[in-house]
């Protein structure tokens, strides 16, 4: 594997989760087939694949959309973060430092786990999984092919570049390499919350609680092991990702600032895609939503308030994190 690859493989770990969502199931495809292979449905495993539209609704306060979800005595007011953002993104918080204060506790869920020992566990000779024994445009289907090979030429590489990848692989790289110098992280927008919840401005500042996170090196192995349909629909959500470019995924940040939630769940999901319909990650993703669901029930057992930060389309899916806490009689508000 030479050093380049062998970078990718890495860089994957980190970067797989915290790039990736910009949100709308691939346009016309519930199915992935190869040469010679049955379709595969691939929408089951996809548990944010269906949102719940009375719940999707544009906010009217500055900022953000807020949900709330109460019972008799306590409100916890629960923000949806975007899947990711650019490094540099701003927003009003005055809704946000309003509901820190007093709060009895800052819930901030699901995100990636960074382990150093994890991500050199994936160099030298270990690169392997990853690896084609053929060149791997030979094995796509033409159309998929040609978009690979148009991407490549856009951004001055030569055609072969990734023929020694997995599909997987190199939808990622492919993305990655439109993102200019933009690095997309959650983990300075967590920060921020974090600071704001430790304000000496604050009359009176919540106890934080943060949810168990990603095994990243369960994630990137999954990934590796994906079957062919699975490595197309990576490829194909890498793609779709630098094909609409920086500018949309700017554009949906900003929209999320603003509170425009329709607008932003209607976006193109890129790579999340490719995360959400992966077996394995798909379980990761519904162990978080297990969890953000028990901590808000917790929360409600304390009067007063509380405030919880979950991944958007999470909170918004189909037997997601509002759609189960609504079928255990608690109350949920859509942003007002």
């Amino acid at each position: 594997m030479t050093p380049p690859r062998i970078a990718a493989a890495a860089g994957l770990a980190l970067s797989l989760l915290l790039c990736g969502s910009a949100l709308a199931q691939v346009e016309g495809r519930n199915e992935v087939s190869i040469h010679q292979t049955k379709p595969v449905d691939l929408t089951p495993v996809d548990s944010q694949a269906n949102l719940v539209e009375e719940l999707i609704v544009n906010a009217r306060l500055p900022g953000p959309a807020w949900w709330k979800v109460s019972d008799a005595d306590t409100t916890v007011y629960v923000m949806g973060m975007p899947a990711f953002v650019p490094d540099k993104l701003d927003f009003d918080d005055s809704v946000l430092r309003r509901r820190l204060d007093g709060a009895n506790v800052l819930i901030i869920g699901q995100q990636p786990e960074f382990r150093i020992l994890s991500l050199l566990a994936l160099i030298p000779g270990r690169g392997k999984p990853f690896l084609m024994d053929r060149p791997m445009r030979e094995t796509l289907p033409p159309d998929l092919r040609a978009r690979l090979e148009r991407q490549l030429a856009a951004q001055k590489k030569p055609l072969n570049e990734f023929d020694d990848l997995k599909p997987a692989l190199a939808g990622f790289m492919i993305a990655e390499g439109r993102g200019g110098n933009v690095t997309m992280t959650l983990d300075e927008l967590t920060k921020r919350i974090r600071s704001l919840a430790k304000d000496k401005d604050l009359k009176s500042a919540p106890r934080i609680k943060k949810l168990d996170d990603y095994d990243l090196i369960g994630l990137v192995k999954s990934l590796s092991e994906a079957p062919p349909p699975l490595q197309e629909l990576c490829l194909d959500a890498g793609l779709r990702q630098a094909e609409n470019g920086l500018a949309s995924v700017r554009e949906t940040a900003d929209q999320w600032a603003r509170g425009q939630v329709r607008e932003v769940v209607s976006a193109d999901r890129g790579f999340q895609r490719c995360l959400a319909s992966t077996p394995w990650i798909a379980r990761q993703f519904k162990d978080g939503q297990d969890d953000a669901v028990e901590a808000i029930a917790t929360a409600l057992k304390k009067p007063g308030k509380a405030v919880a930060i979950i991944e958007l389309r999470s909170l918004l899916s189909r037997d997601g994190v509002l759609d189960r806490l609504r079928a255990k009689g608690f109350t949920v508000t859509p942003p007002e």
